[in-house]
C-alpha cells in the first residue's frame, strides 16, 4: 500500500506543475495582448506621422504656387510700368526685369525642393521609428502541454519507484540463512 505522506507530496507536486502551467499560460496571454496593443499604437503613431508629413507637403506646394504667382504678378506689373513710361528699349527692359525675377523663381524652386527632400527624410525617420517599436516587441512563448505531461509523468514515476523500493523484499536480511 502507498504511504499517505508520499501520495500527498506527489499530489501537491502535480497540482503545483498544473498551476505553473496555468500561470505561464496567463502570462503569455497577457504578453500577447500587450504586443497587440503595442502594434496598434505603433501603427497609429506611424499613420499620424505620415499624415503630418503629407499635410506639410501640401502646405509647401501651396506656398510655392502662391509665391510663384506673386512673383509673376510683380514682374508683369514692373514690365507694364516700364513700358508705359516709355523708359527705353522695350526688349532690354523685359530682359532686365525678367532676369531678376528668374533668379527669384529659382530661389523659390530651390526652397521647395529642399522642403520636399526634408519631408522624404521625415518619412524615412517615421518608418524607422515604427520598425524600432515593432522590433522592441517581446516574442511570446506559450507554455507546453507536453512539458506539463512530462512533469506529471516524472512525478508519477518517482512515486512508483519509491513505492517499489519500499515494498521490495529485503534480500540482505540474515535471519533465515542459518
Amino acid at each position: 500500500m502507498c504511504d499517505p505522506v508520499s501520495a500527498t507530496i506527489a499530489g501537491l507536486k502535480v497540482m503545483t506543475a498544473v498551476q505553473e502551467y496555468r500561470s505561464a499560460k496567463a502570462v503569455a496571454k497577457g504578453q500577447k495582448l500587450a504586443n497587440t496593443q503595442t502594434r496598434k499604437s505603433s501603427d497609429k503613431a506611424y499613420l499620424h506621422d505620415i499624415s503630418k508629413i503629407d499635410k506639410d507637403a501640401v502646405l509647401a506646394t501651396r506656398e510655392k504656387k502662391a509665391e510663384d504667382f506673386r512673383l509673376s504678378q510683380e514682374e508683369n506689373a514692373k514690365k507694364a510700368e516700364a513700358l508705359n513710361t516709355n523708359a527705353g528699349n522695350g526688349l532690354k527692359i523685359m530682359q532686365d526685369i525678367g532676369g531678376g525675377y528668374d533668379m527669384q523663381f529659382l530661389e523659390v524652386s530651390k526652397d521647395f525642393e529642399t522642403d520636399v527632400l526634408n519631408l522624404v527624410s521625415q518619412e524615412s525617420e517615421a518608418y524607422g521609428a515604427q520598425e524600432r517599436r515593432y522590433n522592441s516587441i517581446k516574442p511570446v512563448t506559450m507554455p507546453s502541454k507536453t512539458g506539463l505531461y512530462l512533469q506529471v509523468a516524472t512525478i508519477g514515476a518517482e512515486g512508483w519507484q519509491k513505492h517499489k523500493a519500499n515494498t521490495a523484499p529485503d534480500i540482505t536480511s540474515t535471519e533465515g540463512s542459518q
